[in-house]
């Protein structure tokens, strides 16, 4: 009978001990969870949130029936104080507008030590951008110095350089083909990302063979606690991650396939039919600590595209394997990572009259096997650092076949050749007085298909002049290789050599009141030896000069990914100069920024023919983003106005009749015409639910919300009036993403 009423006891002690405990779950203001928070009240033992931002405080509460006042604070977070009861109490924490000062940086950020301007943005930041669609290159088309393609195509046109001058890397991986389909959408899933970067010009001594910007992108950490999963649905592809502890150490894998193709069947005629498809797929795995024996990560990645008609099918798609092994010694630091891949470009064509005959069918395939590695050494000391390391690219390029009607025909098919490039590069960074950083570097490399040796020196400086005003200034020179298709004898020319541009800028970074943070850069770029299209030696007909259009914008974008399939000689120049401007305010529930840029981008032609500067393709004059953010409850609620100058063609000045009599327009100055601007509003709804059955996220982001439609290309002149091709209309996007329960 003791031994029955002791137990009782002690239950109803239990009881009334879990009754007055308090229990709850931390998080932000989009549902995330917030490991770390101390969670305090009154005289009782604090707790600190786990994983899953849940806590329990032990006896916090005076009975079953009272409340307790808690206090949650978290680094990065303002405090929150909130009355506690007997039911689980969800507490959401709003981002300091000191920590967002540090996090965002979509306007750009003062550089420290000597670094050229850049601007960088979270995969969080990425998903929440209006009209971006959740797309991380897309994104940066909202930050300065990045110029406005037709059709929102996602090429980077960088301070009035090409695409094809644009390097993107990924884990310090060069990727090749960063957009599927020219520009629809990103070869890499925002969700994977950690960070991504873009310097639009001035860039160190650490990466070359681009005379244009860089982007770096920086993937994520596996969790190595436990598992977790999510799955992505929107109208244009589906998409499915998980990651988790495994082999001592934390792994991620993800998979995207598009479904356009399965859509524009069911609506268009079989004549009419363009099907792309796309698919990518992402494998990370990371294990170990710098400071000990070392950090080791293996990652891969793919993407492959598809074009369908009637009478074709093109297909393009790379793969990536790499190790990376990173290790500090005291203040030295050693990273490697080297890599190799697969590249694939493969056409099949059927006669157009008659698609279902197995005759005529002409196949053509080219296959490269490229590798590479890079390596470098950084060793800290009093007065700044040294670094160094090497850079190794090289392959089995060029392997082309084609047959037609299952016959090789060798005439036309070139063989496959090994080359390799490799630079050597190192820099050093002195501290002067703690006030002034002096960033001095030089780049020697060899490309192996022209057999040249370039040498680039580069320097970077930064001045602090008060704690608010920063000044910057960048200067170098940067050299580009022919790609292997420009070298082609079928189709290109063997005697190609690179290109070289010269790059500076100044400028300053200010911390205003009322927590904005402004910079302004002002940058200038000439560029030498630029391949153009000239007439080859076995040919009377030469090119024509380009009269702008969409047409050689559209070659401009697919030159970076294929090669231009011409005869070019380096005849050509160009330069670019402009001043770039950003505003940025981040404070409690509120983010907003501002971003314009004037710029004027000019080229010139073969000068055996043309003479003069004409203006660049894709040259705007002025190019602003501007938007806002806020989060309401569960909701988060943007918009972002989009402004861009017309793209310059070629005016007709008159008509005249031909050889054959028929009416032919006569074209004016060269490009000395521009479209009317560009406008649209993109809005963005986003919300969360956290649920027993687990989390979801459903956005809607409608893109040219006001339905305006822009002027893309000049169609006709009718009647002297000119007649454009429009822009696209509205177009909404619905996702949801769904993440299981622990």
């Amino acid at each position: 009978m003791r031994s029955s009423l002791a137990t009782l006891l002690l239950l109803l002690a239990a009881g009334r001990a879990l009754a007055d405990d308090v229990r709850g779950r931390v998080h932000d203001a989009k549902g995330q969870p917030i490991a770390g928070a101390t969670v305090l009240s009154g005289a009782v033992e604090g707790a600190v949130t786990d994983a899953e931002g849940r806590f329990v405080l032990s006896g916090a509460r005076a009975g079953a029936t009272s409340a307790a006042s808690v206090m949650v604070v978290a680094d990065g977070y303002e405090a929150a104080t909130v009355t506690a009861g007997s039911d689980d109490v969800d507490i959401v924490l709003d981002e300091s507008s000191a920590a967002a000062g540090e996090v965002v940086e979509i306007s750009g950020k003062a550089p420290a030590q000597a670094e050229p301007t850049s601007y960088e943005m979270t995969g969080d930041e990425v998903r929440a951008i209006p009209g971006a669609a959740n797309d991380a290159l897309r994104a940066l088309q909202s930050l300065p110095g990045v110029a406005r393609v037709p059709f929102n195509f996602g090429g980077l046109v960088l301070r009035g350089q090409s695409p094809r001058d644009t390097r993107v890397y990924l884990d310090g991986i060069d990727v090749p083909l960063a957009f599927h389909f020219g520009g629809v959408t990103s070869f890499y899933p925002s969700a994977m990302l950690d960070t991504i970067e873009l310097t639009p010009g001035g860039f160190g001594a650490e990466y070359g063979r681009g005379q244009g910007g860089i982007v770096t992108l920086t993937t994520k950490d596996a969790h190595r606690d436990h598992w977790r999963a999510a799955g992505d649905v929107n109208l244009v592809d589906s998409a499915a991650r998980a990651d988790g502890p495994a082999g001592g150490g934390g792994l991620s894998i993800a998979v995207r396939r598009s479904y356009i193709d399965a859509i524009l069947a069911g609506v268009l005629a079989p004549e009419d039919r363009v099907l792309p498809r796309y698919y990518d797929g992402q494998i990370r795995w990371s294990t170990g600590d710098e400071r000990g024996r070392g950090a080791l990560t293996a990652l891969g990645f793919f993407s492959f595209d598809q074009v369908k008609t009637i009478d074709a099918t093109a297909n393009m798609g790379f793969a990536r394997a790499a190790l990376q092994y990173a290790r500090r010694w005291g203040d030295t630091r050693l990273v490697l990572t080297p890599w190799l891949g697969r590249d694939v470009v493969s056409f099949e064509g059927q006669d157009g009259e008659n698609p279902s005959a197995e005759a005529n069918t002409a196949v053509y395939r080219r296959a490269s096997l490229p590798f590479g590695a890079r390596a470098s050494l950084t060793h800290d000391v009093g007065w700044g650092a040294l670094a160094g390391g090497l850079d190794l690219r090289g392959g089995r390029f060029g392997s082309t076949t084609v047959s037609v009607d299952g016959v090789a025909a060798p005439v036309n098919s070139s063989t496959a050749d090994w080359s390799s490039d490799l630079g050597f590069w190192t820099e050093g960074r002195l501290n002067a007085g703690g006030r002034l950083t002096i960033r001095p570097g030089v780049r020697l490399e060899h490309y192996g298909d022209t057999g040249e040796w370039v040498l680039d020196p580069r320097l970077g400086t930064s001045l602090k002049l008060t704690d608010r005003v920063t000044l910057r200034q960048a200067l170098g020179a940067y050299h580009q290789p022919p790609t292997h298709a420009d070298l082609d004898p079928d189709v290109g020319n063997p005697a190609l050599r690179s290109s070289w541009a010269m790059h500076a800028s100044v400028g300053a970074d200010v911390d205003l009141p009322q927590a904005i943070h402004a910079s302004i850069t002002g940058y200038a770029i000439s560029s030498r030896d630029l391949p153009v299209a000239v007439a080859r030696p076995d040919e009377m007909e030469p090119p024509a000069r380009s009269e702008g259009g969409l047409g050689p914008i559209f070659q401009e974008l697919f030159d970076a990914q294929l090669g231009s399939f011409q005869y070019r000689a380096n005849a050509g120049r160009g330069r670019s100069m402009g001043v770039e401007l950003s505003l940025k305010r981040h404070v409690g529930r509120w983010f907003a920024w501002l971003s314009y840029t004037y710029a004027r981008a000019e080229r010139t032609d073969d000068p055996q023919r043309f003479t003069g500067w004409r203006p660049y393709e894709l040259d705007q004059t002025h190019n602003a983003n501007g938007g806002a953010s806020t989060t309401v409850g569960k909701w988060t609620l943007g918009a972002r106005v989009r402004f861009a100058t017309g793209n310059p063609y070629t005016p007709s000045i008159g008509m005249t009749v031909d050889e054959l009599g028929n009416q032919v327009s006569i074209p004016g100055e060269p490009l000395s015409a521009n479209l009317p601007p560009f406008f649209a509003l993109d809005v963005r709804a986003d919300r969360h639910w956290h649920r027993g059955w687990g989390d979801m996220d459903l956005f809607l982001d409608v893109q040219n919300a006001t339905n305006y439609r822009s002027p893309e290309g000049l169609e006709a002149i009718t009647d002297g009036k000119p007649e454009y091709t429009r822009g696209l209309p509205i177009l909404p996007i619905i996702g949801v993403s769904y993440t299981p329960p622990k």
